[in-house]
């Protein structure tokens, strides 16, 4: 049953779910359909306060932190991040959900959606990323971002290795967040700084199991699916959105002005406008 218009949402609730080695923490808001949203590695599940509270007048909204970041444990051995979302889905008795991915957290949503199709309801990815990634050819615009990216991923690590932390911070904001001011901004730092390690180091990401490379199976992804992308990401992420897009039958690429790698960030009222779009609610 759909929610009352004007009705006060449940409280959220933070609680824990054990997964495989570990427990994983995360939030419940509102009632209605289930909206599942996914962080990126350069943040945790704080990064959508603003879409929690939003789209909990119409859903029920759940979020939650990858392994090792927030209030998540930190992994130590071999993991799934497809198993911990069926795990966290499975305990909160959840049959299907409208998966919001941002950066990593969109590549998990596809690897998800490919491994667990009947159990997700659509997709809307924010400057995704793709589990395996895509091969060549690539053409001359996708060369030079590639490029660039490597060359400045190597300096933020050259940067964090030699302990230069305030520099290593910089180098990242301006990589991925270079549209990001004010109450965002410092968000993102506290995100950044207390998931140092996540961040720098991958520290749990590196015992993550690799799924089945997600690029020659795009073509049976059959669910509603929009993927956005900033015009002030780094230039990588625009090759991943458009070549996602291309890939996903009947999806919708949208280009966001003003926003850099976390969309909902840098430009909150149009991500929202998107996302309330995508799932059905303008218009």
């Amino acid at each position: 049953m759909a929610p009352t218009r004007g009705r006060s949402p449940r409280p959220a609730r933070t609680k824990t779910v054990p997964v495989d080695g570990g427990a994983v923490a995360y939030d419940v808001l509102g009632d209605g359909p289930e909206l599942l949203f996914l962080h990126s590695v350069i943040a945790d599940r704080r990064m959508w306060d603003r879409q929690f509270s939003r789209f909990s007048d119409r859903h029920r909204v759940i979020r939650f932190d990858l392994r090792g970041f927030g209030g998540s444990s930190a992994a130590t051995g071999p993991y799934s991040c497809t198993d911990d979302i069926e795990a966290l889905l499975d305990h909160l008795g959840v049959g299907s959900a409208y998966l919001v991915g941002s950066s990593m957290g969109g590549a998990m949503a596809v690897d998800y959606t490919l491994a667990h199709p009947e159990r997700v309801r659509g997709l809307f990815l924010a400057a995704p990323g793709l589990s395996g990634g895509f091969s060549p050819p690539f053409d001359a615009d996708e060369t030079a971002a590639f490029e660039y990216d490597e060359k400045k991923s190597q300096e933020l690590s050259a940067a964090w290795a030699g302990k230069e932390s305030a520099r290593s911070f910089e180098l990242l904001r301006e990589l991925w967040c270079s549209a990001l001011e004010g109450d965002a901004l410092a968000l993102f730092r506290r995100m950044v700084e207390e998931n140092a390690a996540e961040v720098f180091d991958n520290r749990s990401l590196k015992f993550a199991r690799d799924p089945p490379a997600a690029a020659p199976r795009l073509a049976s992804v059959r669910v509603p699916t929009t993927v956005l992308y900033g015009d002030r990401d780094n230039p990588s992420s625009v090759p991943f959105a458009k070549r996602i897009a291309r890939g996903i039958p009947g999806s919708r690429l949208e280009v966001v002005s003003g926003a850099d790698h976390l969309l909902n960030l840098s430009r909150p009222e149009p991500f929202d406008l998107a996302l309330r779009a995508a799932l059905g609610e303008v218009g």
